[in-house]
């Protein structure tokens, strides 16, 4: 299980094993099948490679273990999104600015390769088609996080709906809504979901 949370901290500084950069381990176990109030323990770190605008390179994640049902949850600090080299908080802005700018693909990777030199036009796509197979599940978690969010009226397409969904983002800001999502549906909006209605 992946638990995420907010921090001040700099991405640098999580390219070092150093405890306090993590929030103290929970006092119940998260696991609803277990959930007994008991302290979590230390359980080591791992790595993972990770890309943004200010950092490329290795960051060190904090696990803690249920001691009753042996469970292990992974700590990941704000900008980290499951399974995505890239930050979630630049690949927010990265479609942001595609759907509000105007500009072609192509023009927009030129543009941004500065940043991130390995980008490239697959990545961007990926990230653009992700986005809009998980509409019903990012609809689903904007529900959750606030009934403000809740579609009325005619359904937008969908190149619609992605620049409204990207515009409430910033409006909530691209931090709060990654750790609000992720509370509150166990995913990232990027996890690829299939949702029956």
């Amino acid at each position: 299980m992946r638990l995420i949370f907010h921090t001040e901290h700099s991405v640098e500084e999580f390219s070092t094993q150093n405890s306090k950069l993590f929030p103290k381990p929970q006092q119940r176990c998260p696991f609803k099948d277990c959930a007994l109030p008991i302290e979590l323990k230390k359980h080591g770190y791992y790595t993972r490679y990770f890309v943004s605008k200010t950092f490329s390179g290795i960051l060190y994640i904090r696990r803690y273990i249920c001691p009753v049902c042996g469970r292990t949850i992974s700590m990941l600090p704000v900008f980290l999104l499951p399974k995505f080299q890239y930050s979630g908080l630049d690949i927010i802005q990265m479609l942001h600015e595609l759907f509000q700018g105007g500009s072609t693909l192509k023009r927009y990777v030129e543009g941004i390769r500065q940043c991130f030199p390995a980008m490239d036009r697959r990545h961007i796509n990926y990230y653009k088609k992700r986005i809009l197979e998980n509409r019903e599940f990012i609809q689903y978690g904007l529900n959750l996080i606030s009934p403000e969010f809740i579609s009325v009226g005619s359904i937008p397409e969908n190149q619609v709906w992605v620049k409204e969904f990207l515009d409430i983002v910033h409006r909530i800001q691209p931090h709060v809504f990654l750790v609000d999502f992720y509370q509150k549906t166990g995913e990232s909006f990027m996890t690829l979901q299939n949702m029956v209605a």
